[in-house]
């Protein structure tokens, strides 16, 4: 029997196929506004990196207008405006992007700069505190508050966000520490109770700040308790003592670092260090020990065991050319008393020495810049002589607080001056004179 149309348009099988075309319309629908948002975004985020770039304002403006919903639209417009001066409605911009995306702690800083910028000091704390919250391993934030803080004259509770920003990056400390100066009218006291360095490295770092402060007391202090340092950073601090003319400092670091690397015979005050050559000679070390030229040529600088004066070793010293007049071979910084009268003993003999300039033994003041001699001894015998004794007499001045002593030839009477041979050297020994009454003995 056939069945009427309207059966036939009713019937169960027939309502499934529209069920289904209707899916598929609305599916298809779907789709293209997916498309169609997918596209708007595109365009957008396009208009918003040109506007981003090439500071555009119409382009950030069509980013909006275009996806008013996203927050990287909102942010380019921002970045667009605060650069341009608009710093009221950058803000704004910034809180809409904030209030579309309010996991990101970057908008939270950038806001907190926009709110700082027009004045709104509290409204920055607390994006600043809202980006730390959001990422509490970042320096960026607490750093911001920091800066914040001290700007607004609240330095305890500023330098309770930089030690949190330190201990994220630890290379932020010295300006921290620049900012605790400043702030606490270089009370080194109080630079400390802001800083409270926790590791070695960081009480070395404050200590090598104090000191260039000329505050070399306080900052021994914070060296002595420092504990276990790092051998380059003891020698950083070494090298920028020396440079201040901080000699006495300047031991009690070089002594510090030659306990662990070095335990031969030591100097100290009114002392040569090692002057029997009895220890390896470490090159490019600077501080008290002996310190050979770097790149000399036609000398050869070894330590000896034939025949020394004393000990097991000499110094010696093989010419075999023309080794330059001005160049001091070797040579050791030594801490003296100012206003004292000394005398330098030493040790050396000859084999086959020829020339015009025979090597000297001469004493500076290390504070002098140009070498100020104070002293020279004798100049060494051509040809061949067993060991002599040779006495250096040298008075200092009231400011001097360390000598140089050390090896070099003496002035040619030409420029052309080789020189040929080797000399021994040994038995170095300083003696401070005795006063009394009437003088020097």
């Amino acid at each position: 029997m056939l069945l009427t149309t309207q059966q036939a348009i009713f019937r169960p099988s027939g309502n499934r196929e529209v069920k289904r075309l209707a899916i598929a319309l609305i599916s298809l629908l779907a789709c293209l506004l997916a498309v169609w948002t997918a596209a708007l975004t595109g365009f957008s985020r396009l208009r918003s990196a040109q506007a981003m770039q090439n500071s555009l304002p119409a382009s950030a403006n069509d980013s909006v207008r275009l996806s008013p919903s996203d927050p990287q639209a909102h942010y380019a417009r921002a970045l667009v405006l605060s650069r341009l001066g608009q710093v009221d409605e950058a803000t704004r911009e910034f809180e809409r992007a904030v209030a579309l995306r309010p996991s990101d702690y970057v908008l939270w800083l950038d806001l907190g700069s926009a709110r700082q910028s027009s004045g709104d000091d509290e409204g920055a704390l607390l994006a600043f505190k809202e980006a730390a919250r959001l990422a509490p391993a970042y320096a960026r934030p607490r750093w911001e508050m920091g800066q914040l803080l001290i700007r607004a004259g609240r330095s305890d509770e500023a330098f309770e966000e930089f030690r949190q920003a330190v201990a994220s990056r630890p290379n932020l400390l010295p300006e921290v520490i620049d900012y605790a100066w400043k702030a606490y009218g270089g009370d080194a006291g109080a630079v400390q109770r802001a800083i409270q360095a926790q590791t070695s490295q960081e009480r070395l770092v404050l200590a090598r700040f104090i000191a260039k402060q000329g505050r070399t007391d306080e900052a021994m202090q914070l060296l002595r308790t420092a504990g276990e340092v790092p051998d380059t950073a003891r020698l950083t601090f070494l090298r920028e003592l020396l440079d201040a003319n901080r000699f006495k400092e300047a031991y009690e670091v070089w002594s510090s670092r030659r306990k662990s690397t070095d335990p031969g015979p030591g100097g100290g005050l009114d002392a040569i260090t090692d002057g029997s050559f009895e220890s390896r000679i470490i090159p490019d070390d600077p501080g008290f020990g002996w310190q050979l030229a770097p790149r000399v040529s036609a000398i050869s600088v070894s330590l000896d065991t034939d025949e020394p004066h004393a000990g097991s070793h000499s110094l010696l010293l093989r010419f075999g050319g023309d080794a330059q007049a001005s160049t001091r071979i070797i040579k050791q910084l030594v801490l003296v008393s100012p206003q004292a009268r000394y005398r330098l003993s030493f040790a050396a003999r000859t084999e086959k020495l020829i020339t015009g300039g025979p090597p000297v033994v001469f004493v500076t003041d290390a504070r002098s810049k140009d070498g100020n001699v104070l002293a020279q001894s004798l100049p060494l015998p051509t040809g061949s002589s067993g060991w002599r004794d040779y006495t250096v007499e040298f008075t200092t001045s009231d400011t001097t607080g360390a000598v140089v002593i050390g090896v070099q030839r003496q002035n040619c009477p030409s420029d052309e001056c080789p020189i040929f041979g080797s000399v021994w050297f040994d038995s170095f020994s300083l003696q401070k004179s005795q006063r009394n009454q009437k003088g020097l003995i």
